[in-house]
């Protein structure tokens, strides 16, 4: 099958995930499309291809799948456009009913592609559209594509069947709840795992019938898991529970599948609290509240915000690994590594910092729902009530978006891991992670000493923490998340990372780099304190804002200006450095000053190229000029 490169060209390459494609937006005879390419690895594998006619060429007469258009191509398969969409994944922690929107339109697709005789396998919020913001459609699904999470029962029995899809969809439905994807099982964590996902679950403000039903769904054990019947019995207003009743009871599925999972995949009991039904309102309310919820617009489910030119990627060379340009570019070209160091921290002499801090008590804070959505879909440590206080909690909110910018900055990360597996880009995620969680370490005991890091009167200081039950609430939120992403980290990640290292530290361009990042990759025994890492971390950075820096065409603005973010990480959200930078985003969004973190977070969803270079060099020469 050969690829269609000149449409992949003119093409955008969009952020919907695929284990067997890549999927670009294309414009064919003024029309666009959601093209779906194969990548290299997935061509001509006799195995599998028997499967994908069937799975690729499914006509679907409901809105809830994806829609397939014949365009007389053989080199891909074209799918229905939207003029508005959103993936799944740009949205967290929604109102209950919108969540409840959300499950219902996706059984429904499971039911249809059910009876065709499919299996979902491989969705998940990074492939599931919110078009208009009133219906949810299913972009990836079959038996084609591999599968992109090990469901629990693969650990242990080598064998699927077709409650993966319950898994998979209590996985979406957590997403949504919690604001994170659930943490990969093996052999060895399976019951803890299992017992921080329910942690995780019981510790949101949604309905205990909700969250009953989502442990029930994401049961480690398969015959113990919530079946389909009791699962499509769970929506009240569901007007064909009597055809689907039909379906499952035959087992008509688990007979039509069972032979296809054996051919396909390799041969080889808890008591759960019941959770009542649910009735979704009928209301026309949905389309706001998925709206008022968005963090990204649909331009940005553009993975890198330009075109891409696939025949360019493989062929990116890593030699040089420079710090940010200065205006004497040449000057930064000979940097070594203490010199990339010392200038993140310098501060010229021509420059005052100013010395006036905010006055918090006069900020004006958008108390509009909208504005507290933001916060809580980009501050996942906080709860759903509006808490008192608001100005103290607006100086604590920029201590917590250091981490928002830095998982931002992961996600980008992993995304182009999967177009370019690039040792470096590795390298940065594990770096990133470990940065993330010494930081959040630190600023968690800062927290529980009730330290004062704030332009807070000490009187009001004292009387806030001894009273504020939503800042004790916040604290054993940030205690678990550290704990679980640690367990991943020392995991997962370094069993990643090492296999990486192992195959390339002794490449040259590597080789030069690793001597100076070794100790901060292997020493693992105890988290440090930021300080002792900051330079292996930046150094880490500036050598990944090189990789960028070589692709064509200023391909990745957006990227190389939260690596820059990330590289001040303890700057960026100072309140007295805020008066010193953000003047493209005051500019942006014409107001004098940032008073909030919705307002870099609006910035950063609104923007286009120009604004974020603009940003970049703004950030480049305060504190990298001189």
């Amino acid at each position: 099958m050969n690829l269609d490169n000149e449409l992949m060209k003119q093409g955008h390459l969009t952020r919907i995930q695929s284990t067997a494609f890549k999927i670009y937006l294309v414009k064919i005879q003024d029309k666009t499309y959601f093209c779906y390419f194969p990548k290299q690895e997935c061509q001509n594998r006799n195995h599998i291809n028997e499967f994908l006619t069937n799975d690729m060429q499914q006509q679907n007469e409901i809105k809830y799948l994806r829609k397939l258009n014949k365009i007389g191509s053989q080199s891909f398969y074209a799918f229905e456009s939207y003029k508005v969409y959103n993936l799944l994944s740009e949205l967290k922690q929604l109102q209950e009913q919108v969540i409840l929107k959300i499950f219902q339109d996706l059984l429904m697709a499971l039911y249809t592609i059910h009876q065709k005789g499919l299996l979902g396998r491989c969705f998940n919020v990074h492939n599931i559209l919110i078009v208009e913001n009133q219906y949810s459609v299913m972009m990836e699904y079959g038996f084609y594509p591999d599968l992109e999470y090990e469901v629990p029962e693969l650990i242990y029995n080598q064998i699927y069947n077709e409650k993966i899809d319950i898994f998979l969809l209590g996985r979406v439905i957590f997403y949504l709840m919690v604001g994170n994807d659930l943490p990969k099982y093996n052999m060895k964590n399976l019951n803890e795992v299992s017992s921080d996902i329910n942690l995780s679950i019981a510790q949101t403000n949604y309905s205990e019938s909700l969250k009953k039903l989502v442990i029930q769904m994401l049961t480690i054990d398969v015959n113990k898991r919530i079946d389909y019947l009791q699962l499509f019995s769970k929506f009240k207003n569901n007007q064909f529970y009597s055809h689907q009743e039909q379906f499952y009871k035959q087992n008509t599925l688990k007979s039509i599948t069972q032979k296809i999972i054996e051919k396909r995949e390799k041969k080889s009991n808890i008591n759960l609290d019941e959770s009542t039904a649910f009735e979704i309102q009928q209301t026309s309310n949905f389309t706001k509240m998925i709206k008022d919820s968005q963090i990204k617009t649909s331009q940005n489910l553009l993975s890198d915000k330009s075109t891409i030119d696939s025949s360019q990627t493989d062929c990116l060379n890593l030699i040089l690994f420079d710090p940010p340009e200065s205006e004497d570019y040449q000057n930064y070209k000979s940097l070594n590594q203490d010199q990339i160091i010392s200038k993140v921290n310098y501060q010229p002499q021509t420059q005052t910092l100013s010395k006036t801090k905010y006055d918090t008590e006069e900020i004006k804070i958008n108390n509009s729902p909208f504005e507290n959505d933001i916060l809580l879909s980009v501050l996942p440590f906080l709860n759903s009530d509006r808490p008192q206080d608001q100005y103290i909690w607006n100086q604590i909110y920029f201590q917590l978006y250091r981490f928002s910018l830095m998982t931002k900055l992961i996600e980008e990360l992993e995304s182009h891991l999967q177009q370019c597996n690039k040792y470096l880009i590795v390298i940065a995620i594990y770096g990133m992670k470990k940065a993330q969680i010494i930081l959040k370490k630190e600023y968690q005991i800062s927290l529980e000493q009730c330290k004062n890091l704030y332009s807070i009167p000490t009187q009001e200081w004292e009387r806030f923490t001894l009273h504020s039950a939503e800042y004790k609430r916040m604290i054993s939120k940030i205690k678990f998340d550290i704990d679980v992403n640690q367990r991943l980290l020392l995991q997962k990640d370094y069993i990643q990372l090492q296999k990486i290292l192992d195959q390339n530290k002794n490449e040259g361009v590597l080789k030069d780099l690793y001597k100076f990042i070794e100790n901060y990759l292997n020493d693992n025994k105890e988290i440090n304190n930021f300080d002792d890492i900051k330079r292996s971390y930046r150094y880490i950075l500036t050598n990944t804002l090189s990789f960028f820096e070589t692709q064509d065409d200023n391909n990745y603005p957006y990227v190389k200006l939260l690596i820059m973010m990330c590289i001040l990480i303890n700057r960026i959200c100072d309140i007295q450095s805020i008066p010193l930078h953000f003047k493209t985003i005051c500019k942006f969004l014409n107001i004098n000053q940032i008073n909030s973190i919705v307002q870099i977070e609006q910035f950063l969803k609104k923007a286009k190229k120009q604004e974020y270079a603009e940003l970049f060099e703004e950030l480049k020469q305060c504190y990298f000029s001189g």
